[in-house]
């Protein structure tokens, strides 16, 4: 086969080209820390990585999910403290007004702390986080106590009287607390009616036997029944909140995983791209001069 001028020409430019396009995918790897950017540099691999991309995507709307739940279970947890501490208070005023012996004056005062209790036992049941009531079930823009017909009442509907929940690894979270759980006794009654019965009592102008009878056999049987809505509810709480350390656990584990094995299938081998991207330099520049040689002279070389 005859070799002609154009044939070593095109052969040379074509060999130059080729050596190019080999140091400028080494220079976008090197630039972009990535082994595989594109389908086209390997299918396979470029498949598995937007696999685990898309699950280190899940897994962060996983770690929102759980953020949105910890603010509200530390919200239940700072609100149950609270309650607590209040029912501990209101024990010790009701032991107190169950003893025969006060005055008029010491039963006005109790009256008057126990109305004070009560209405902060009402800010504490229609806390809010934003514009959600956090005690209202799926009912969040609702006031879940209000006073109606001359009476406190929980008002949150039966279908919204519920915990609430979140998906996460597949599995479903409640975390909802509802005000019925804590404040509502037994016999449908709630807490804030008891106080104000209390209060109402000790203003009366009811004996102190008739009064003490009362608070003794009544108001703190209701009380305890308070008291055990509160340990429940708190049991609740830090159980939720045990189940999320070892969701969020579970979620930094799995995403080190995945990351450690996107590294390893996607990314590039630095030292490695900058010796490859040396000795592609050095082909180029041996190509060229010995194009310099191989391409024949034309007279355009010789006019001067």
């Amino acid at each position: 086969m005859r070799v002609t001028n154009k044939m070593i020409s095109d052969r040379v430019l074509f060999n130059i080209q080729t050596s190019l396009k080999r140091i400028a995918k080494l220079h976008d790897q090197l630039s972009s820390g990535y082994r595989v950017r594109y389908p086209s540099d390997d299918a396979v691999v470029a498949k598995r990585a937007s696999d685990i991309m898309t699950r280190r995507r899940e897994l962060k709307q996983f770690q929102r999910n759980i953020d949105h739940v910890q603010t509200y279970v530390n919200a239940y947890d700072s609100a149950l403290q609270t309650v607590s501490a209040i029912s501990q208070r209101l024990r010790e005023l009701l032991v107190r007004a169950a003893n025969g012996t006060l005055s008029k004056a010491e039963r006005e005062a109790i009256a008057e702390e126990i109305d004070r209790i009560r209405d902060n036992l009402v800010e504490i049941a229609n806390t809010r986080i934003g514009n959600e009531y956090i005690f209202s079930g799926y009912d969040v823009f609702s006031e879940p106590v209000k006073y109606e017909n001359n009476a406190w009442k929980i008002v949150t509907s039966p279908s919204a009287n519920r915990s609430r929940s979140v998906s996460v690894l597949g599995r479903s979270i409640e975390y909802g607390v509802t005000a019925g759980e804590i404040f509502k006794l037994g016999d449908g009654r709630n807490v804030f009616q008891v106080l104000d019965e209390v209060s109402g009592l000790l203003r009366s102008n009811l004996d102190d036997s008739a009064i003490s009878s009362h608070i003794s056999n009544i108001s703190l049987k209701d009380l305890s029944f308070f008291e055990e809505n509160i340990t429940k509810v708190t049991g609740k709480v830090g159980g939720v909140s045990r189940f999320i350390e070892m969701v969020e656990k579970r979620i930094e584990d799995l995403d080190y995983f995945f990351t450690e094995y996107l590294s390893k299938e996607r990314d590039a081998d630095i030292t490695e791209l900058v010796t490859d991207l040396a000795m592609q330099q050095s082909v180029l520049e041996a190509a060229l001069k010995s194009a310099s040689r191989v391409l024949q002279a034309t007279l355009v070389d010789f006019v001067r």
